[in-house]
């Protein structure tokens, strides 16, 4: 008998705990044919090994899911030139320009930054009090803040790019039209900045875009397309990611007062918990995309070249397989493999500044609110319709 044809985001999305579908496709189906938002029909992988397989295995393209006729997860089209659409070795060359920018000791020294910006950010929630919107008062404006000042962005624009950037995750039919006129906004927004950047290249760099704009490798260099690229990627991925990821945590800690009074007791315990929190929660509805590049069989399923293949890193992320009692939350779980910044080649290379923007708001809201709890029952928030899950509202109690 031929399995149904699943809508992917499932019915039952956008909410806490995840869809009981992907439990039961684990099981049964590892591999399931689903339909996307955008109207394709591709493949998905549930299980941790095998959404590792698809996010390593060079027989998966990302670079083929911009090629015309290829399918799409949801409304805004992948771009080109990127980090995120390119293969080895072209993505290797991308990565081996930029690779010192991101360094790991280079972006930990935007903490002591970011610890102060929170810690001002939990000022201006003491000021609003009971029924104060985290998301509105912390989780926005800490990564919209923290990606203006390092890509170089104008703050003064961030209300038209954050317009964008949240229209561009839109996961609703009804914003199709808008969501490709923001996306096209975007891409010439950025154009303009990298455009005025290239004609200063003989002032210091300021930001890392004036560094992308200067990289240089063996005599090689990013082009201008592919520095909009980058800077239409990271302003999106900074802002908008960060934020729902911020909202997230908090609120889920608050869900359980018990993990919140845990970690005001012991603040050693928050970059464990902080990665438990990304295992734990709903990171997409969907998943990271490929393409198959020749015939795969994979658990008796023939996947045939051409055919697109979705990981689902929120499933993998649950699977008994992999962690002890998946389900539950350990603030001190150990050895957390989590897939939530991905894995192989395509490995987030933002994955340090998100911890640290993480772990410093929480640590500043645990210091000046150890009291604080949700304004209104969990299952009353609301959750906005976007590829990379989030809640629109956090109101809490200040305590």
């Amino acid at each position: 008998m031929t399995e149904p044809v699943l809508d992917i985001p499932f019915a039952d999305a956008f909410q806490f705990d995840p869809s009981p579908t992907f439990e039961e496709l684990r099981e049964n189906r590892p591999v399931a044919r689903v339909r996307t938002l955008a109207g394709a029909e591709v493949w998905l992988v549930t299980r941790y090994d095998d959404v590792k397989l698809v996010l390593a295995d060079p027989r998966f393209s990302r670079a083929a899911v911009v090629k015309q006729g290829a399918p799409r997860v949801a409304l805004a089209k992948p771009m080109p030139n990127s980090l995120t659409t390119t293969d080895p070795p072209e993505h290797t060359r991308l990565r081996k320009l930029v690779s010192s920018t991101f360094a790991h000791r280079r972006i930990e020294r935007t903490r002591p930054w970011v610890a102060d910006l929170s810690a001002k950010l939990a000022d201006d929630v003491a000021a609003a009090g009971d029924g104060a919107d985290l998301r509105e008062l912390v989780a926005l404006p800490l990564p919209i803040q923290v990606i203006c000042q390092l890509l170089g962005v104008p703050y003064g624009d961030r209300e038209q790019f954050r317009e964008w950037t949240e229209l561009g995750y839109s996961m609703r039919m009804a914003e199709k039209d808008r969501v490709e006129q923001a996306m096209t906004e975007l891409t010439a927004y950025i154009d303009a900045l990298v455009t005025r950047k290239l004609a200063n290249t003989a002032a210091p760099a300021e930001d890392l875009l004036d560094e992308l704009v200067r990289a240089r490798e063996e005599g090689d260099r990013l082009s201008h397309d592919e520095l909009i690229s980058f800077g239409v990627n990271l302003l999106v991925a900074g802002h908008e990611t960060s934020a729902n990821q911020i909202s997230s945590c908090v609120a889920t800690l608050l869900r359980r007062p018990d993990n919140w009074a845990k970690l005001v007791a012991d603040h050693s315990l928050v970059p464990s918990a902080i990665e438990e929190l990304l295992r734990f929660n709903r990171f997409s509805e969907v998943g990271q995309l490929r393409v198959a590049t020749e015939d795969i069989e994979l658990h008796g399923v023939r996947i045939k070249a051409g055919e697109g293949v979705m990981a689902a890193l929120n499933s993998a992320n649950r699977d008994p397989r992999e962690y002890e009692n998946p389900d539950d939350l350990r603030l001190d779980r150990k050895d957390n493999k989590h897939l939530s910044f991905g894995f192989g080649p395509h490995f987030c290379l933002g994955a340090q500044l998100a911890r640290i923007e993480l772990q410093e708001s929480l640590l500043a809201l645990l210091r000046r609110f150890p009291q604080m709890s949700l304004a209104k029952p969990a299952e009353e928030l609301k959750w906005r319709r976007v590829l990379v899950s989030g809640l629109a509202e956090l109101p809490v109690n200040l305590g």
